[in-house]
C-alpha cells in the first residue's frame, strides 16, 4: 500500500515537473524561408481541382487570374520572378483516382499571357493572367488546365501547393 501510494506521488510529481518546462507555446517563423504557392491550395484549405462554375456555352471570351502567393513571415525587399507551366500527369492522376476522362484543354481555347510572373518587393501576391476562348469550347467537353510551379525565382516551391487544376466540364 505504501508502496503504491509512493508511486503516485512520484508519478503526478513527474507529471507536474515537466509542465514547469520553459518551452514556447507557440512556433516562431520569424526564421522560415519563403515559400512560393499557388494561392488557391490545399494549405490554405481550397482542395481542387477547381471547378469552372460557369456555363462555358453562353459566356464570353474571358481574361482571368491564377494567384501566385509568396508565404513568408515578412514582405520580401527584393522582385521575384516565378515560372509556371504545364503538368499533364495531374491530369492522368485525377481520372485514375476519379474515374473521370478529362482531357488537356486546346491550346486554341487558352492563352497563358505570359508564364512567367513578377511579384514586386514588398508585395506577396502576383497575378498569372489566363485568356478563355469559351465561346468555342466544344458543347460537350471535359477539360482540365493543370499548371505547376517550375522554377520559384530562388524562393523554395511548396510541396503542396506548387499545382493547380481548373477542370471545365459540359455535358
Amino acid at each position: 500500500m505504501n508502496l503504491k501510494i509512493s508511486t503516485i506521488i512520484f508519478a503526478f510529481g513527474s507529471c507536474a515537473m515537466g509542465a514547469c518546462l520553459k518551452d514556447t507555446p507557440y512556433l516562431d517563423v520569424a526564421n522560415s524561408a519563403p515559400i512560393i504557392e499557388f494561392g488557391l491550395s490545399p494549405a490554405n484549405g481550397d482542395f481542387g481541382p477547381f471547378v469552372y462554375a460557369g456555363d462555358t456555352a453562353s459566356s464570353p471570351a474571358m481574361d482571368t487570374a491564377v494567384a501566385l502567393v509568396i508565404a513568408s513571415p515578412q514582405v520580401l525587399n527584393k522582385d521575384i520572378t516565378v515560372t509556371v507551366g504545364l503538368d499533364t500527369s495531374q491530369i492522368s492522376a485525377y481520372n485514375q483516382a476519379n474515374g473521370t476522362t478529362y482531357t488537356l484543354l486546346p491550346s486554341d481555347l487558352y492563352s497563358l499571357t505570359n508564364t512567367s510572373v513578377t511579384i514586386k518587393a514588398g508585395y506577396r501576391v502576383g497575378r498569372l493572367s489566363v485568356s478563355l476562348n469559351l465561346p468555342s469550347f466544344n458543347a460537350t467537353h471535359t477539360y482540365a488546365l493543370p499548371l505547376v510551379i517550375t522554377n520559384g525565382g530562388g524562393l523554395i516551391i511548396s510541396g503542396n501547393s506548387s499545382t493547380f487544376m481548373w477542370l471545365f466540364t459540359r455535358k
